[in-house]
């Protein structure tokens, strides 16, 4: 599910598809590992069902991310260099997508007119019918009074060789970095424009507009997934749209989060680099683009695990795999065993309760765990860790929610509600529509980091102040 190279990391993806394969680009992190099988650069990836993956080899190309086009037989290849803190944007061609020419007279850097010289990386080129032309759309900074300068810049050619500058796809003069990644696609009616960015809020947005000319309208939820999944870009196979991006480690105490003497990495920094998962996207009847996950992967987990019921606080309802409890205070329950890979799927419908949610690795106390919180009075499904419960955990943070995602939440409807676990990796989807992905590092099967074992691989379920159902709960192994 969650692809990791051996002994290295996957950071962004440049996809694409033909003749039944997805061919996955993407950009090799091997931080400090030093081995013989070490091959910097660009490597390609092959699947056809996001399950199962072959190849993964080095193609040559050292820099950073790009695009694949291909024009009259023949693999266009653009990508970006950084030499002497300059960035400068390449070209490489190809027969057979393993053997790539570079073609160092077609390099070129920003303007320094349009673009400041700081930031232009990233290229996504595509073939603009409008225009009779190709586009080029990539990572850049325009030149401005304030450092939100953030864009998407645009560049134009006749011939994939030489290129012209032109005023940006789109500046919204909110972001103090690059607009990084950049991908566009047309469905139906609209043009949805991808990016990612690291400030103002961190992870991977879209637009999206009638015409290239824009206006570009920012949905109500603007962004796939949370802060735990970035420079993810699409590619389609001509009937679906998918969207590779990556779940980051946490290696680094970078800025030393974690309370005193804790040598666990849940509350590390985010790395560059990490885990690949793959979201489905389509488009709902107003437009605005929704995630759900693939249908091979979800088909993967056939193995029911036996649902074992202890209810440990308030009052509790059961038939099989339906429980529903109704209480004024909070209530909780043990459902049954987790294993390291898992697939976890159920409805559930509230009524008048202030938060309810399900828990991960949670132990028998109902103390330790991993809390997806749903919270109806703010319309959000939020992540707590096990670390945010305790007296430490609230003095060290000056915030109280890691994770984060917007959901629109109604009494008396029915939610449907998926987690994917691989180890310490994890993505959340509510009714196929929003996502998060996740981490959980220090609570495993054999216990807590600081005591050797403990029963830490239970699911539970648990609500405040009103009434919720949890039905048609599944724990599904592969």
């Amino acid at each position: 599910m969650f692809y990791k190279p051996k002994n290295a990391w996957v950071g962004d993806v440049i996809p694409y598809y033909e003749n039944g394969k997805f061919k996955l680009f993407y950009l090799k992190g091997w931080r400090n590992y030093q081995g013989d099988d070490v091959k910097r650069g660009w490597h390609l990836l092959e699947t056809t069902d996001f399950v199962h993956y072959e190849k993964d080899l080095p193609i040559g190309i050292v820099g950073g991310t790009g695009h694949v086009i291909k024009v009259d037989g023949v693999y266009h290849l653009y990508y970006c260099i950084f030499p002497e803190g300059k960035q400068l944007i390449c070209h490489a061609i190809s027969k057979d997508f393993l053997h790539w020419e570079t073609i160092p007279e077609d390099t070129f850097g920003p303007d320094g007119a349009i673009y400041h010289n700081s930031d232009f990386r990233d290229p996504f080129v595509f073939y603009n019918d409008e225009t009779d032309e190709y586009w080029m759309i990539l990572s850049a900074r325009t030149n401005g009074k304030t450092s939100r300068t953030g864009c998407v810049g645009l560049c134009t050619s006749k011939d994939l060789k030489k290129w012209d500058y032109r005023e940006p796809l789109y500046a919204p003069q909110m972001y103090q970095g690059s607009c990084e990644c950049p991908d566009l696609f047309k469905e139906g009616d609209w043009w949805y424009l991808i990016y990612s960015n690291y400030t103002n809020h961190f992870g991977t947005y879209y637009r999206m507009s009638r015409s290239l000319s824009g206006p570009w309208i920012t949905p109500v939820q603007d962004t796939f997934d949370g802060r735990a999944y970035y420079a993810a870009k699409s590619v389609s196979d001509g009937k679906n749209r998918y969207l590779f991006g990556w779940n980051p480690t946490k290696q680094e105490n970078l800025f030393q989060f974690n309370p005193c003497g804790y040598e666990g990495k849940d509350y590390n920094t985010w790395d560059w680099g990490g885990e690949m998962w793959v979201h489905k996207i389509y488009p709902r009847e107003d437009g605005s683009l929704a995630v759900s996950p693939t249908e091979t992967v979800r088909n993967l987990y056939k193995q029911k695990h036996p649902l074992e019921t202890q209810f440990l606080t308030g009052k509790w309802e059961s038939y099989k795999d339906r429980f529903t409890t109704s209480s004024s205070g909070y209530s909780s329950s043990l459902v049954g065993e987790m294993p390291d890979k898992c697939h976890i799927s159920m409805n559930i419908n509230y009524k008048n309760s202030k938060f309810f949610g399900i828990a991960l690795r949670v132990d028998q106390d109902f103390d330790l765990g991993y809390y997806i919180l749903f919270e109806p009075n703010r319309n959000r499904v939020i992540l707590k860790s096990h670390i945010m419960m305790t007296e430490e955990g609230g003095k060290t943070f000056p915030y109280q929610v890691e994770m984060e995602r917007y959901v629109t939440l109604n009494e008396n409807k029915d939610y449907f509600i998926q987690i994917f676990i691989q180890d310490t990796a994890a993505v959340l989807y509510v009714d196929d529509v929003a996502a998060m992905n996740f981490r959980m590092y220090d609570l495993t099967r054999n216990g807590h980091i600081f005591q050797k074992r403990m029963t830490l691989n239970k699911l539970g379920l648990f609500q405040y102040g009103g009434k919720t159902t949890f039905k048609d709960v599944f724990i599904r192994g592969i």
